[in-house]
C-alpha cells in the first residue's frame, strides 16, 4: 500500500462509526481449509523467495505466475488477448550514472590537479541531471537566500556561470535559538531549495559538501547514492563532495572573515558562522571546475495480472472489478521506511493479504453452481508501491470498457483485524453501498468502520474515471514499510474473516438490480481536512520528463481543469516554487494556500504556457 504522510495520519484520525452484529457467516467449507489455503497463499507471496516482490526483482515475476496459475485452474479466461492473463507496461524504477562519461577535474592556483575519483571523493547526483562545463569555484556558504531568517549566501554575490561550492543543510543546527526554527529542520536545508537558488542565480553548477555538524554525529563523512535526493533532473548540475577534498581547496584559497581571518577547513567556517550568522560568500581564487556528469533510466517491465469470470443474464454485459496489488519493496530502499537497511521487505500485510483476498475470491465465485449475474475481472495489480501506476495504466488501457464497469472492490492490507474491526473505505462513493453494507452487516459477526473516506489504493483511479469503488483494509501497524512485515505476524483468521464479509457485499453489488449512481463527493471523509491546497491532478509515474512533473489526468472540475491544464501536461513550476518532481509538487501545494490563485507553468508539446490557477482545498483521503 502506498500512503503519504497525509493519508497516513487519516487512517489513525478518522473518527469512527462502527456497525456491530452477532451472527457470523456460514462457510461453504470447513473454516479450517479455508484458513490453510488462504495461509498459504500469505505465506508463500510473503516468503524470502520471492524477494519481496520489488519491481526488479524475480520474485514479482514469480507472483504474477501463481496468480495467473490460479486463475487459469479456476477456469477464469484471460483478461489478454493473447491468453496470457497479463498485461504488461513499462516503469522506470530509478537512474543510473554512466561512470564512463561522469568525471570531475579541479585546478589550482598552483597548477596542481585533482582529478577526482567517482564514488570515493565525489557522487554526481541523478536530481541535477545531466551537464557538462568548464568554470571558476565559487564559495557560497549553505546556499541558502533566507529572507525572513535575515541571511543571504547569494546578497551582493555574483554567480552566474561559476561552480558553487555549498555547505549542506544549514546554520546553527545545534542552537535551540536558532533563527532557522531552532533544532528544527526547515526548508532551506532542501537539497531542492539549494538547487532553485543556484539556478535562480544561474549557476553552472553545484559542489555540496557534509555538514562537519551531521558528519560528527554520523562519525563518517559519507557520500550518498546518485540517486540519494531524487531522480528527476532539474537541469541544475550537482555533485556531492568530501569534506577532504574540499579541505583542499581551502588550504590554497582559504575563505577570510570580516577581520581578515582566515578560514582553511569546512569546520572553521561552520564555527564561525554559526557564532556570527554572517554569510561568507567569496570567490576561490585560481580555482576551476571541469566536469561532465550522465545518467540513464531503468526500466522495468511489470505486468497487471487479470482474470475473467463471465456473468449471464441481462446484465451479464455489466462489469465487477476485484483487484488488489500484488508487488511491494523488494530489498529497499525506495519506499522503504528503513532506506538504510538492505533486507528482503516481505509485505505479507501489504499486500500478500489483499493477493490473497482477490485469489480466494475468484475460487468463490468461479465454484458457484451458477454464474454471476455481471462480469467479474479479477485484477493484480502491479507498480502500486510505485505510484499506483499498474491500476493506473490499467483504467486508461481497460481490458473490459470502463463504460460497462460499474464498481470496483479494493484490497490492501487486510492482515491486522482486531477489536477495532474492518476499515471499508469508499462506501459513500456509490449511492446504494451504505444500504448494502448495513444489509451485509446485519448477517455478519463483524465490526465495520465506514467513516475512513476512500483511502489511497488502486481503486483511485477507477473513482476518478466516474466508478463506486470499495475499499478493504485493517490499519497500519509499525511495521508498514519495513522488513518486519513478515507471515508470523499476519491475523489469518482476521483475513479469512474480511474475505468472508467481502463475499457478501460483492454478491450483492453483482447482483445489484441496477448498477450503482455515482456520489463524485463520496471519496471525501467531511471530518479530515488537510493543510495542503488543492490542484486536482494525477501525475504520471510511469512517464519521465527532464524538466517537470508529466500529468496522468486532470480530475474533472477541480481548479488545474477550471485552470485550463490537461492530461499530458508537464508542470514545471508552481508560482516560484521548481517542480521536478512529486515533491516538487507538494512543496508548492504546501507554499500557496487554498484559494490563492497562482502561476502554473506546464509544458505542453513543445510549448510552456503559463495558467493562473485558483488552488482549492484539499480532503484527505
Amino acid at each position: 500500500m502506498r500512503i503519504r504522510k497525509g493519508r497516513f495520519e487519516a487512517f489513525y484520525f478518522t473518527v469512527a462509526i462502527c456497525l456491530m452484529i452477532l451472527p457470523t457467516i456460514a462457510w461453504a467449507e470447513n473454516n479450517t481449509e479455508v484458513t490453510k489455503r488462504v495461509g498459504h497463499d500469505i505465506e508463500y507471496l510473503a516468503s524470502d523467495e520471492l524477494e519481496g516482490r520489488g519491481p526488479s526483482t524475480k520474485g514479482l515475476q514469480i507472483a504474477a505466475e501463481y496468480i495467473r496459475d490460479e486463475f487459469k485452474s479456476l477456469g477464469l479466461s484471460s483478461g489478454s488477448e493473447d491468453g496470457s492473463y497479463m498485461q504488461p507496461f513499462e516503469i522506470t524504477i530509478g537512474t543510473e550514472m554512466v561512470k564512463a562519461k561522469t568525471w570531475l577535474v579541479l585546478r589550482g592556483p598552483d597548477g596542481e590537479e585533482l582529478k577526482l575519483e567517482t564514488g570515493d571523493d565525489f557522487q554526481a547526483l541523478a536530481v541535477g541531471g545531466d551537464g557538462n562545463a568548464k568554470a571558476d569555484v565559487v564559495f557560497a556558504g549553505y546556499g541558502i537566500s533566507a529572507r525572513r531568517e535575515n541571511y543571504d549566501d547569494y546578497a551582493d554575490f555574483d554567480v552566474e556561470n561559476k561552480v558553487v561550492l555549498i555547505i549542506r543543510r544549514e546554520p546553527q543546527q545545534g542552537d535551540e535559538d536558532s533563527v532557522f526554527d531552532g533544532k528544527n529542520v526547515t526548508r532551506h536545508s532542501y537539497i531542492t531549495t539549494k538547487l532553485k537558488a543556484a539556478q535562480d542565480r544561474k549557476a553552472a553548477a553545484i559542489l555540496l559538501v557534509n555538514d562537519p555538524f551531521s558528519t560528527e554525529q554520523a562519525e563518517k563523512d559519507d557520500l550518498t547514492t546518485p540517486d540519494g535526493f531524487g531522480t528527476v533532473g532539474v537541469g541544475m548540475p550537482i555533485a556531492h563532495m568530501k569534506q577532504d577534498v574540499a579541505n583542499k581547496l581551502l588550504s590554497n584559497s582559504p575563505i577570510k572573515t570580516s577581520e581578515g581571518d582566515e578560514l582553511a577547513t569546512i569546520e572553521a567556517i561552520e564555527d564561525t558562522i554559526d557564532e556570527t550568522l554572517e554569510p561568507m560568500s567569496q570567490a576561490m581564487e585560481g580555482w576551476t571546475a571541469e566536469f561532465e556528469f550522465t545518467f540513464e533510466r531503468v526500466k522495468a517491465e511489470l505486468v497487471n495480472v487479470v482474470g475473467i469470470l463471465e456473468g449471464e443474464g441481462p446484465l451479464a454485459n455489466e462489469t465487477v472489478v476485484i483487484g488488489a496489488h500484488y508487488d511491494h519493496l523488494g530489498f529497499g530502499p525506495y519506499g522503504s521506511r528503513r532506506p538504510n537497511e538492505r533486507a528482503v521487505h516481505n509485505g505479507a500485510d501489504d499486500n500478500a493479504t489483499g493477493t490473497a483476498a482477490v485469489m480466494e475470491l475468484a475460487r468463490r465465485f468461479a465454484g458457484q453452481e451458477s454464474k454471476p449475474k455481471r462480469r467479474m475481472v479479477f485484477v493484480g495489480f502491479s507498480g502500486e508501491e510505485r505510484g499506483l501506476i499498474g491500476s493506473n495504466f490499467y483504467v486508461r488501457n481497460p481490458l473490459i470498457p470502463l463504460e460497462d464497469t460499474i464498481a470496483m472492490i479494493n484490497f490492501d492490507m487486510i492482515g491486522n483485524l482486531k477489536k477495532d474491526g474492518l476499515q471499508l473505505g469508499g462506501v459513500r462513493t456509490g449511492k446504494e453501498f451504505p444500504a448494502l453494507v448495513e444489509k451485509v452487516v446485519a448477517d455478519a459477526g463483524m465490526k465495520v468502520n465506514t467513516s475512513i473516506g476512500m483511502g489511497g489504493s488502486d481503486h483511485a483511479g477507477f473513482f476518478r474515471k466516474g466508478i463506486p469503488v470499495m475499499f478493504f483494509h485493517t490499519g497500519l501497524t509499525d511495521l508498514y514499510h519495513t522488513p518486519e512485515d513478515d507471515f508470523e505476524t499476519i491475523n489469518v483468521d482476521g483475513v479469512v474473516k474480511t474475505i468472508g464479509f467481502a463475499e457478501r457485499v460483492l454478491q450483492e453489488v453483482v447482483s445489484m438490480p441496477e448498477r450503482p449512481e455515482l456520489v463524485r463527493g463520496g471519496g471525501v471523509n467531511p471530518r479530515a481536512r488537510g493543510a495542503m491546497a488543492y490542484l486536482g491532478v494525477v501525475p504520471d509515474y510511469s512517464t519521465e520528463a527532464a524538466d517537470g512533473l508529466p500529468l496522468s489526468e486532470v480530475n474533472e472540475d477541480g481548479p488545474a481543469a477550471k485552470g485550463g491544464l490537461e492530461a499530458g501536461d508537464v508542470i514545471t513550476k508552481i508560482g516560484d516554487v521548481p517542480v521536478a518532481d512529486i515533491q516538487g509538487l507538494s512543496s508548492g501545494l504546501r507554499k500557496y494556500k487554498p484559494g490563492e490563485k497562482v502561476d502554473i507553468i506546464v509544458t505542453r508539446g513543445e510549448e510552456e504556457k503559463t495558467f493562473e490557477i485558483t488552488l482549492g482545498r484539499a480532503p484527505r483521503r
